[in-house]
């Protein structure tokens, strides 16, 4: 019996997962929002087009009076719904000479970018959810308290956390999300506890700057003018299929065809009461 040789033809689907693993953890490490809220990619099955989450209301405490009996409670139970509808990809051709005759290591760093820009699209994607905080009766959009140059203050945090609170949230357990434009200001307000004081045993999360009252402030230039506050369980994501590379040869070309892509969803839950956006027009 002859040998039997393996080469890249029987190894090169190996190599892809392999890269497309790598592609994935490298997303999670460079995303700055996906540590803060919900992930619900254990339940988004094969054959699932979306993930119903339950959820409902609770039950009032009252007195029971001799001689009379207690009338019995229902609870009733809705669902937030995490549509996997969001197939997002991007693909570049790599040609062969560029490949070979390059200082560097063209596919890998092409690689490398395209994972960093789909984290930045996950960002993204949550942000949109960050900020259908609920309009009803409590307001969750609120405006800045300086209407005119939208800069935050004090007073807007402490509206936010209130907010957060009367939800029974514990604002210890919250984020804070703010835009570059409003970092500087941020660093203004003296009850602010930036990073560097935490001390070297305390992790530290992506575009983390400090704290104020307990709640982790995140910059992101996501967030543009507006600031947003944030419990954990405010949005839900699921990834039905983690970043997958594949790559396919384009003679006419005489190239290769590299493409990175993702399934997932996300959605703003409990119906926009678990976060808040403060803007420059509620």
């Amino acid at each position: 019996m002859a040998d039997a040789l393996m080469g890249v033809t029987e190894t090169s689907a190996s190599a892809l997962a392999n890269i497309s693993q790598f592609a994935q953890v490298y997303l999670q490490q460079q995303s700055k929002l996906m540590p803060t809220v919900s992930d619900f990619s254990n339940l988004a099955v094969a054959g699932a087009s979306s993930i119903k989450l339950p959820r409902s209301g609770g039950f009032t405490v009252g007195s029971k009076s001799e001689g009379t009996s207690v009338d019995s409670q229902i609870v009733t139970y809705a669902a937030d719904t995490i549509s996997l509808n969001q197939h997002r990809t991007v693909q570049f051709l790599i040609e062969d000479i560029a490949s070979k005759q390059a200082m560097v290591q063209v596919v890998q760093d092409a690689i490398m970018k395209a994972s960093k820009d789909l984290a930045a699209d996950v960002d993204a994607k949550i942000i949109a959810e960050l900020k259908l905080g609920s309009a009803s009766t409590p307001d969750h959009l609120i405006q800045y308290n300086d209407a005119t140059n939208e800069d935050i203050e004090l007073v807007d945090i402490l509206s936010a956390r209130k907010l957060l609170s009367d939800q029974y949230i514990d604002p210890r357990e919250c984020y804070m999300g703010v835009g570059t434009a409003q970092e500087k200001n941020m660093l203004a307000i003296d009850n602010f506890i930036s990073s560097e004081k935490y001390g070297n045993s305390e992790p530290i999360l992506q575009g983390e700057i400090g704290r104020i009252f307990g709640m982790k402030v995140i910059v992101h230039a996501g967030f543009g003018v507006e600031s947003c506050f944030w419990h954990k369980s405010a949005v839900g994501f699921a990834f039905q299929q983690g970043v997958r590379v594949q790559s396919q040869l384009d003679l006419a070309n005489l190239a290769t065809r590299y493409s990175l892509d993702y399934l997932a969803g996300f959605e703003v839950l409990d119906g926009g009461k678990r976060n808040v956006m403060i803007a420059e027009t509620p």
